[in-house]
């Protein structure tokens, strides 16, 4: 092979190795999407009688954001509540106790003076027996009240709807007076953290590894210089395109980014995450 020719053979390898370092330290483009979507719906029917928030509001994990109308579930409660929390049926079999073991105890000393027939004790004997099994099932009748009070309660909280995410309201589908049938309340999208979708071309396989760094550049007018952690890469080649796809998470605890936002996303193997 001729110096020309090696010095040829040299540069082009140099050259391939440039584009291929070049390759691997592009930017690819993104998107910046919420990390959830929730459809907020009840799990029963019913009017919905206000709507707590709006579109466009923040709302917390728990925080009530709708209630359904719920007359007949609260009226339920107070009667349950009564019921559980009387102690009249129960004290008056304490003293239906009380009277049959000092009626059982003059009995027998009688018995014992030979004043009494053997059956009359006998009856007193058995009138306690009745009255303890009837104290028993008042207190048993206590706790069912007690049980039944509380599912009127679960039945209560089920006519007050609270989000399951934190993030901000994105639609709302109903009002008051509405009737509520198997369709949702409103959506909410959970922007903290946001996700970072990205395609990279098969030549990037191997080189971007979960727990990456990573610096996302959002678009303008937001722009500025982010970063975030590589959460997934997708293991599974889109043979028609020679791509696959990888998810970055961004944390967002005040909400300066929205979702939504197109974006470009720099890899580099030398900024690892710190554990």
């Amino acid at each position: 092979m001729s110096r020309n020719l090696r010095n040829f053979a040299v540069a082009a390898a140099a050259i391939f190795a440039c584009a291929q370092t070049l390759a691997q330290e592009s930017d690819l483009d993104c998107v910046i999407e919420a990390s959830e979507i929730a459809e907020v719906s009840s799990s029963v029917r019913g009017i919905m009688s206000v709507v707590e928030v709006e579109r466009g509001d923040w709302v917390r994990k728990g925080q009530v954001v709708a209630r359904l109308e719920a007359s007949v579930e609260k009226a339920t409660v107070a009667l349950s509540k009564a019921r559980a929390e009387s102690q009249t049926e129960i004290r008056a079999r304490e003293a239906r106790v009380g009277f049959a073991q000092k009626q059982v105890e003059r009995i027998r000393n009688l018995r014992e003076a030979q004043s009494i027939s053997s059956q009359a004790l006998d009856e007193a004997e058995t009138d306690l027996v009745v009255a303890t099994i009837e104290l028993e099932q008042a207190v048993e009748q206590q706790e069912i009240a007690e049980l039944d009070l509380e599912r009127a309660k679960r039945m209560l909280e089920l006519r007050t709807i609270r989000s399951p995410v934190s993030g901000v309201v994105a639609r709302v589908y109903t009002s008051a007076s509405e009737s509520i049938e198997d369709r949702p309340i409103m959506q909410i999208a959970q922007i903290d953290p946001l996700h970072v979708e990205a395609i990279a071309p098969v030549e990037r396989f191997g080189s971007i590894e979960q727990g990456m760094a990573s610096l996302v550049y959002p678009e303008e007018p937001i722009g500025g210089e982010f970063t975030a952690t590589v959460a997934l890469v997708e293991r599974i080649i889109d043979a028609s395109s020679g791509t696959f796809g990888v998810r970055l998470v961004l944390p967002n605890p005040d909400g300066k980014l929205p979702a939504g936002l197109r974006c470009k996303v720099r890899f580099s193997a030398s900024e690892a995450a710190q554990p």
